[in-house]
């Protein structure tokens, strides 16, 4: 299998293991953010097998990581006591769509 397959996994993994953190508490997030969220979560997990499967869909994935970031920070402006959260998820998936991104070239 190509290696290049394999490159965004880790960021993919940890994308979601920092999305399944923030879902720990759903007191910490409003009826709205936090059902945003359930259905991110399922989108990356979907994003995991697209990755491995084709590299053809690689850069609608590194796209859409980097919108679901962007939707991340707005939420921690609206979700102060999950905030730090919220940013460290953010990041991490800003992180996984430039990798993967990069791994284009």
């Amino acid at each position: 299998m190509n290696q290049q397959l394999h490159t965004p996994q880790p960021d993919l993994q940890a994308a979601e293991a920092a999305m399944r953190d923030v879902l720990r508490d759903p007191n910490s997030i409003a009826a709205p953010d936090g059902a945003s969220l359930g259905r991110m979560l399922g989108h990356v997990v979907n994003m995991q097998e697209a990755v491995n499967s084709s590299p053809d869909s690689h850069a609608n994935v590194a796209k859409r990581l980097g919108d679901f970031a962007l939707t991340v920070t707005r939420m921690a402006d609206r979700h102060p006591d999950a905030a730090p959260e919220l940013s460290r998820l953010s990041e991490t998936l800003l992180v996984a769509s430039k990798r993967l991104r990069a791994s284009l070239t």
